[in-house]
């Protein structure tokens, strides 16, 4: 187990294919983490960042519901109860107190999508602006 030390940075490309895509940083309850995200990936025929693309009556099938297809989206450990979204930015995100519970503390990432439509999603390579990669800094404590 690894974790991340206050004012430390990680660069990680997401495939959007795997359900979960693992990160090596293991949280816990109270640390503060930010994160950035750049480039595209592409959900079947749709080129898209890590903000995806909205259609406002499917999202509520997503994995995380309500948010954007493709958004980029965090989890502590693979139960997407614990599922967040992220997008290009998410400024500041506090872990929970429920994951010191958990079996398995490690940060995911993944592209929202449905969980049987994964087959359809592409990582892309630079000259099409890929792949999709996000910054995870965590923050020293306040």
């Amino acid at each position: 187990m690894s974790s991340l030390a206050p004012g430390a940075t990680l660069r990680l490309a997401v495939d959007p294919r795997p359900l979960f895509v693992p990160s090596g940083i293991y949280v816990a309850p109270g640390e503060r983490y930010r994160f950035a995200a750049a480039g595209r990936w592409r959900d079947w025929f749709r080129n898209v960042d890590a903000d995806g693309w909205s259609c406002p009556w499917l999202p509520r099938h997503n994995r995380v519901p309500g948010a954007p297809f493709f958004r980029l989206c965090g989890c502590v450990g693979t139960d997407d109860r614990q599922a967040f979204a992220i997008g290009r930015a998410l400024p500041e995100w506090r872990v929970p107190d429920g994951v010191a519970a958990l079996p398995d503390r490690q940060l995911y990432f993944f592209a929202n999508d449905w969980g049987c439509l994964y087959f359809n999603n592409h990582a892309l390579d630079a000259a099409a602006g890929g792949p999709l990669r996000v910054e995870i800094t965590r923050l020293p404590r306040p």
